[in-house]
């Protein structure tokens, strides 16, 4: 098992809170290159390059997500693209779905253990690998088509119904948009991830959003499920302010750079980058798995968490 970089180059204080920033600038990088949150890079990389636990890491990535969510979602429904219905009847089951998601990760933790010890983070090192796989699959197989005849969720026979104006679609089954809600907040909960890139596909081909919907409809129930979940984790004391805040700051910047990029990168050579970067990501939590695999029952990077010397153990800067 590796230790944290973090660890490695000794960093505390205003160092590490540094280094916090320029991880948040790396994420809001991601966000305006590539349109997506970069929510499902957050909690793993926070604890392959700070230490910090999955379960403190993914309770201050769902607050982060708050913040970035907000603003987004606010745009899009100034431009028309946020369908009020669905968001509303997702955004019920979301809320639901991230407090199970939240007490679902609470039970692993403590059946497996998460205190130093390596089942719990494997099994958590494990799900990142498959979602970011799956990841980096959808991104480079990315389609925008409009969605054509009716949707799934029109043919599934499950009341009560309604209609959403702004797609035209009509006699949409209301019970099943409450459940996508629900599978999308038990991953929000129970990964710390918004799950946009994942959500866009299940409203496009599901619900039958155009994408323009999709991507505004999906902003505002990821935030939903993002502030139960971080009243959730925040009640258990694993939100960690100081990261929030940090992430908060570089990714702001990070944005505008990107946007700025966007505009003189191709389309295609945005998706190659983007999954090349998945995929690193991917071989650090395979190797991070592997060594802990065949190191026994404790993982040292959790030890002794960067944030420890940084901290008085509230979250709050000494």
């Amino acid at each position: 098992m590796t230790p944290a970089l973090a660890a490695l180059l000794d960093l505390h204080g205003p160092g590490l809170w540094g280094a916090m920033a320029a991880f948040g600038l790396l994420v809001g990088l991601l966000t305006g290159l590539f349109g997506v949150g970069g929510g499902f890079m957050i909690v793993p990389l926070l604890k392959l390059l700070f230490g910090i636990p999955y379960p403190v890491a993914t309770g201050s990535s769902l607050s982060f997500t708050i913040g970035s969510g907000a603003a987004g979602m606010a745009r899009h429904l100034r431009l028309g693209n946020v369908e009020v219905r669905a968001m509303i009847l997702m955004g019920a089951g979301a809320i639901l779905g991230a407090w199970l998601g939240k007490d679902l990760q609470g039970f692993l933790a403590t059946a497996i253990g998460s205190d130093g010890k390596a089942g719990f983070n494997m099994v958590m090192d494990g799900l990142f690998i498959g979602l970011l796989l799956l990841t980096a699959f959808l991104i480079w197989s990315r389609k925008d088509d409009e969605p054509t005849g009716t949707s799934l969720l029109q043919r599934l026979r499950l009341g009560p119904r309604i209609d959403l104006p702004k797609t035209g679609l009509v006699g949409v089954s209301a019970a099943g948009l409450v459940l996508i809600g629900v599978l999308v907040g038990g991953m929000t909960g129970l990964l710390g991830i918004g799950g946009g890139v994942l959500f866009m596909p299940l409203l496009i081909l599901v619900v039958g959003l155009r994408p323009h919907q999709a991507v505004g409809t999906s902003l505002g129930v990821v935030l939903f499920g993002s502030i139960s979940g971080t009243i959730g984790y925040g009640l258990r004391g694993d939100v960690d302010l100081p990261i929030v805040v940090s992430l908060l700051i570089g990714s702001t910047v990070g944005i505008q750079i990107g946007a700025a990029l966007c505009q003189r990168l191709h389309a295609a050579r945005l998706r190659r980058y983007f999954v090349m970067l998945v995929l690193a990501v991917v071989v650090w939590l395979a190797w991070n798995f592997i060594a802990t695999l065949a190191g026994g029952n404790v993982d040292p990077s959790q030890t002794q968490p960067a944030t420890q010397s940084a901290t008085d153990g509230t979250g709050n800067l000494e």
